[in-house]
């Protein structure tokens, strides 16, 4: 039997890219940058709730979502973040009576006309 005149064949190894020191820095930097953003806006996020009871923000009193919130839950999404969410933290607080008036429910209503 003859040898195969062709010659073998071989896979050339994947190019490695060498990154430059300050290439690395850069990454390092914009991850701490990035990652107080995203601490910042899940402060936020915490404080600028949105009362089921009420409708208005519990950090600012704002009818509905207040624009703090908006912002911030702009921030996750752009950091491709979910925020941890608190269950239970937007409802009402176990030890209100039942029998208190119920003028809180539509108090945003003065304050925004």
């Amino acid at each position: 039997m003859t040898p195969d005149p062709r010659p073998t064949p071989t896979v050339p190894p994947p190019p490695t890219r060498l990154r430059p020191a300050g290439d690395q820095r850069s990454a390092t930097s914009y991850t701490r940058y990035a990652r107080a953003r995203v601490v910042e806006a899940q402060r936020t996020i915490d404080s600028h709730t949105t009362s089921a009871y009420t409708g208005c923000c519990l950090g600012c009193g704002r009818p509905g979502p207040c624009a703090d919130l908006t912002e911030a839950e702009t921030t996750m999404h752009r950091y491709h973040r979910l925020p941890f969410r608190r269950p239970g933290a937007t409802l009402l607080d176990p030890s209100r009576v039942a029998d208190a008036p119920d003028r809180p429910r539509f108090s945003w209503l003065s304050r925004s006309a």
